[in-house]
């Protein structure tokens, strides 16, 4: 196994209401849930996962299908936006996922699991801009 630096550049910021499904891709990729910091106004990051269809992934979290309580009842309450990127890559997808997820240790994980990647790579570090 060998370690892996991945660079990705984030989608703009897309808030988190049913009606902006739309805007979001119907291709693979990866996300993140973001919610705003009540201290300096910034960002935290609350949720990482990646799906072959981005749009019915920002769906699936508001609807009754979404088996992380924590998560949907976040989203109903709280302010939030939702990122991307897009990458046809299974593999890709699953080692950029827990890339992020070591990197940020993501508070809403579902079931308590963190992402397992690819088994490809010992190492995930990622190198992130924003779109």
């Amino acid at each position: 196994m060998v370690n892996a630096t991945l660079k990705i550049t984030w989608s703009e910021k897309v808030e988190y209401v049913t009606n902006n499904a739309d805007s979001i891709p119907s291709a693979g990729g990866v996300y993140e849930i973001l919610g705003r910091k009540k201290t300096d106004g910034g960002y935290t990051r609350r949720y990482v996962g990646n799906s072959d269809n981005l749009r019915e992934a920002y769906a699936k979290h508001f609807s009754s299908e979404e088996s992380n309580e924590k998560l949907r009842q976040f989203l109903k309450q709280k302010k939030s936006f939702f990122r991307y990127i897009k990458i046809n890559s299974d593999q890709i997808r699953m080692d950029l996922e827990k890339g992020l997820y070591s990197k940020y240790r993501h508070s809403f994980i579902g079931n308590g699991k963190t992402p397992s990647g690819s088994g490809k790579y010992l190492n995930i570090s990622v190198e992130e801009n924003n779109g």
